[in-house]
């Protein structure tokens, strides 16, 4: 590409060449991508491009630490809803009466049981995931207290595939503890009979960790206490909250079926999807 001048002389056939040059004056534009037009423009497009990237690489940041903030907030939540302050002194209430009564060897059994939840609760408070088999642990304790402080009103089993348990699988501390808790204070605790069962069953379903929480109590819409139904609530959303983030989806894989039976409430099925990480 560029501006040219052509020269011509002639000569004849003694070798004589004239006096005069013709000229002819050349013109090559350059190919398009050779222009200063396109070379700018790519440089403005790459610019652009680059910036875009950028921004686009601070908002996957900026929504990760979101993501791990509300993580921690949901965590944290969670444990101040499991460190129930309720649910402590009636367990320390509990221990008082075994040793009033000079009961005690339930007394050191409830006693070391209490203390372990507590230490179990505190260790994972440290960490956002855990070993399913020590949550399995932390929450079968929490479980048996709950027997021993309703007097054997219930009877509970948790199911886990074997294989589960023999895999380092990590989840979040006590996700479905909540459940649990609902499942006993607003089901099985409000029967009339000893006959309450509860049970969790842990299995792996399509990449997730599928939790069944089941009982046979009276059912959600036996409660007649609001103030009861909102912490009921409360306790749930948190759980379908940190469910949500831990999964990194719109909508919490949460389901609550209301058993019935002959017309009548049978108690309440929950079922909680986990991504295997």
């Amino acid at each position: 590409p560029g501006d040219y001048v052509f020269e011509l002389k002639s000569a004849n056939s003694d070798g004589k060449f004239s006096s005069t040059v013709s000229t002819l004056d050349i013109s090559i534009s350059p190919p398009w991508w050779q222009t200063w037009w396109f070379r700018l423009s790519a440089l403005l497009a790459i610019a652009g491009i680059v910036t875009i990237l950028v921004r686009r690489r601070i908002a996957v940041i900026r929504n990760k630490a979101e993501l791990k903030h509300r993580m921690a907030e949901t965590e944290m939540m969670a444990l101040r809803a499991q460190m129930n302050p309720h649910f402590i002194f009636n367990c320390i209430n509990s221990i008082d009466g075994l040793i009033q009564s000079n009961d005690k060897y339930h007394a050191t059994v409830y006693l070391n049981k209490f203390a372990k939840l507590i230490r179990n609760i505190l260790d994972s408070s440290k960490q956002n995931m855990i070993p399913l088999s020590k949550d399995i642990d932390t929450l079968n304790l929490y479980i048996e207290l709950e027997q021993l402080r309703n007097e054997n009103k219930f009877t509970a089993e948790i199911k886990a595939d074997d294989q589960l348990l023999q895999h380092d699988y990590k989840v979040p501390p006590l996700i479905i503890q909540p459940f649990v808790e609902n499942a006993i204070l607003h089901g099985l605790r409000n029967r009339t009979d000893n006959d309450g069962k509860l049970t969790v069953s842990i299995a792996r379903q399509n990449g997730h960790l599928q939790y069944i929480v089941e009982d046979n109590g009276v059912g959600r819409f036996a409660e007649s206490n609001s103030l009861k139904k909102e912490k009921q609530s409360y306790g749930m959303q948190i759980t379908s909250d940190r469910v949500k983030l831990f999964n990194n989806e719109s909508n919490p894989s949460v389901e609550v079926t209301d058993l019935v039976e002959n017309g009548r409430p049978k108690g309440t099925r929950v079922t909680v999807y986990l991504k295997i990480k």
